[in-house]
């Protein structure tokens, strides 16, 4: 048998079924792990069984779906929802097309299609009926997320916010770290962290906050964040709670935190964020699981390994930039070069790809090729327009020699300089006082 081509999902079935094959997990824990049928385990478990990992590969593969709808028609179908049917709902205007042009099409793909090319409005969904949820059977099946901001030192410290991660199936707290806020970077840290103590769980269960969730012009759910997008390369779903009752376990495990954790911190004289994760990491977490962690239905780990992925070149926040015909590209006020000797073909108006990792480093990739650059060191516009004003209005030679010569003012940022200026720095350096009146308007 040659090399067979699998993908990461069909890998992943690999080892699933290796257990089976061991008996080490349950058809139901591999149904949960695999988000399928117990059913569909049992018949995938046969072949597997019988063919071995070839078995695992989707007979499909490279297939057009039969129920597909056919590109003419369903060009014709929107061109006529362009001009005489342009009022007609998807019900009653896939009554007509069959009726009128013999196109068979129901009316949700109609619906579907109508929205992806702006003829249709999604309309709202009627209020649905709603019930407990059971726990998730296994460990690592579900894990909810939430940042619970609070005076944590009760005036000891500053204020801030503690990322709390908890298991689903066990209510065990698999992670805790206190952060200035609930940011971006403070929540890919955290999950980084707890990424490599467990692996990576089947799925986040989270709420609609700014790092979560995409929340303003985004009536398709089409936009991700940079979390979802790393979740995503990662192969973890990301779920969204509508309600916080609906992640009513790590709600509720915050107000526990809230109140033990506070008076465990106040007994500890702590007073800091270092010292408190120190704390929690080290000794509160382990206590808390003893005491209200429970057993899951099934026994089993569904957490996954991180090896294989590029864990630094995920987690880390990535966005487009057009190359200028000068060979850069800015982000986020900085001016990056990128030089002539490159593994990649490179030319103006190239989308680049900035990624800004964890440790606030900055690399520029394109097609999968890393670009080789260098930062510009600028001096500000308004620094320069600063000294150019003093130049301009003193005609002084000695003051003009002193400020060439005082190559350090122009090097400053704006904020230096005006920092500088109002110590008296500035003045020192040029040997002659600033004009106060003339002075204030660059303040």
């Amino acid at each position: 048998m040659g090399n067979i081509i699998m993908s990461l999902k069909e890998k992943e079935q690999v080892v699933v079924f290796e257990q089976l094959k061991r008996k080490e997990i349950s058809q139901v824990v591999a149904a949960q792990m695999l988000s399928i049928s117990s059913r569909w385990v049992s018949t995938k478990l046969k072949r597997y069984l019988n063919k071995g990992i070839q078995s695992l590969i989707h007979k499909s593969r490279g297939r057009l779906s039969g129920r597909k709808w056919d590109k003419n028609e369903r060009d014709f179908a929107i061109n006529l929802f362009r001009g005489i049917f342009k009022d007609f709902g998807p019900t009653y205007g896939a009554e007509k097309l069959e009726e009128l042009y013999q196109v068979k099409v129901s009316k949700e793909t109609l619906r579907k299609e109508l929205i992806r090319e702006g003829l249709w409005m999604a309309g709202k969904k009627r209020i649905t009926y709603r019930k407990w949820r059971e726990r998730m059977c296994c460990f690592g099946i579900m894990i909810q997320l939430d940042g619970s901001p609070h005076d944590w030192f009760e005036g000891r410290g500053p204020k801030c916010t503690l990322l709390v991660f908890i298991d689903d199936a066990t209510s065990q707290l698999v992670w805790l770290e206190f952060a200035t806020s609930e940011s971006f970077d403070a929540v890919m840290n955290s999950t980084l962290k707890y990424f490599k103590k467990y692996g990576r769980p089947l799925s986040f269960y989270v709420d609609y906050g700014s790092v979560f969730s995409v929340n303003t012009n985004n009536p398709d759910r089409e936009k991700i964040t940079q979390f979802e997008r790393a979740m995503k390369e990662l192969g973890v779903e990301v779920k969204h709670a509508r309600s916080p009752q609906a992640k009513g376990r790590v709600e509720r495990v915050n107000r526990t935190l809230q109140d033990r954790l506070t008076k465990e911190m106040r007994l500890a004289e702590i007073s800091t964020i270092e010292a408190a994760n120190t704390f929690v990491q080290k000794s509160y977490i382990s206590r808390h699981n003893e005491l209200f962690a429970e057993e899951a239905a099934q026994a089993g780990n569904a957490h996954r390994a991180i090896t294989g992925f590029d864990i630094h070149n995920i987690f880390c926040a990535k966005e487009k930039r057009v190359l200028q015909n000068d060979f850069t590209i800015s982000y986020k006020n900085r001016k990056l070069q990128l030089l002539k000797q490159q593994k990649a073909v490179i030319g103006p108006r190239h989308e680049i790809d900035v990624h800004e990792h964890l440790d606030s480093s900055i690399s520029l990739w394109i097609r999968g090729i890393r670009l080789n650059f260098e930062e510009l060191k600028l001096c500000s516009s308004k620094i320069k327009n600063a000294v150019d004003y003093v130049r301009k209005h003193k005609d002084d030679e000695l003051l003009n020699q002193e400020v060439a010569a005082d190559k350090s003012i122009g090097a400053m940022s704006l904020n230096e300089f005006l920092m500088c200026r109002k110590k008296g720095e500035i003045e020192s350096r040029m040997k002659r006082p600033w004009p106060a009146a003339e002075a204030n308007s660059y303040v």
